[in-house]
């Protein structure tokens, strides 16, 4: 009987004492993960950025032609090509052009 106690003793020390390690190692990898999201993630999505992500991602790109791209989406629905957004009014070419790199439609 003692030696079950003695076991049960033991073993509840081990779990309190390595709890801590096991959830900073969580944090760390959580943390690890959302840094390398952010990284990945560096283009502005023309289906889901606010009128303020696509101001601040694009160039060219103003508080008017951003809330002209989110009201576009709005009213078509998602973007299905990069090159649709030519089709929001005061966007041609030339702002296209500087900035299909930075822009993705996932």
């Amino acid at each position: 009987m003692k030696l079950k106690h003695l076991l049960f003793m033991i073993c509840g020390s081990l779990s309190v004492l390595f709890t801590p390690f096991s959830m900073a190692t969580t944090e760390a990898t959580d943390q690890t993960q959302v840094e390398a999201t952010a990284v990945q993630s560096d283009k502005v999505n023309l289906n889901t950025a606010t009128a303020e992500q696509l101001q601040k991602g694009l160039v060219g790109i103003g508080a008017k032609k951003a809330q002209a791209i989110v009201e576009y989406r709005d009213q078509h629905g998602p973007f299905v090509a990069l090159e649709q957004l030519t089709e929001v009014k005061g966007i041609g070419s030339a702002i296209f052009e500087k900035n299909k790199e930075r822009m993705t439609i996932e």
